[in-house]
């Protein structure tokens, strides 16, 4: 399965013209591929069902240079990741708490008026 995930990532890497070994690296392209690439990696760390997928895809966000990181994971998060489901702001969470903890309560306030008891629960826990 782990090589399936990473055939498919490959794929989806390469309509940007970047190779999996060069997300180390992001920081260096235009931010509108780093940001699309990024979105990418989310929906893979975040949304997947399948572990070995969600492994691949925080993996990948571990090696992206935590600075640029810091200053586009909101960004992204905000125009491209659909934080209001449940499973998917967990998923999240819990990538920010591994690779940036301080970005933890901004990502918590993005759910701060809902009225979902899921998200309510979540945000408790993380709080």
């Amino acid at each position: 399965m782990i090589k399936w995930c990473e055939e498919v990532l490959k794929e989806e890497l390469l309509e940007y013209n970047l190779q999996m070994e060069n997300i180390c690296n992001l920081d260096k392209y235009d931010n509108y591929i780093s940001e699309k690439v990024l979105s990418i990696l989310l929906k893979w760390a975040c949304y997947g069902q399948h572990i070995s997928g969600i492994t691949m895809g925080r993996e990948k966000i571990a090696e992206i240079p935590k600075a640029w990181l810091k200053a586009h994971l909101i960004i992204v998060v905000k125009r491209d990741f659909d934080y209001s489901d449940y499973w998917n702001f967990a998923r999240l969470l819990e990538v920010v708490v591994e690779t940036l903890p301080e970005l933890k309560d901004a990502i918590l306030s993005l759910n701060s008026e809902t009225t979902d008891q899921d998200l309510i629960d979540i945000i408790n826990d993380y709080k």
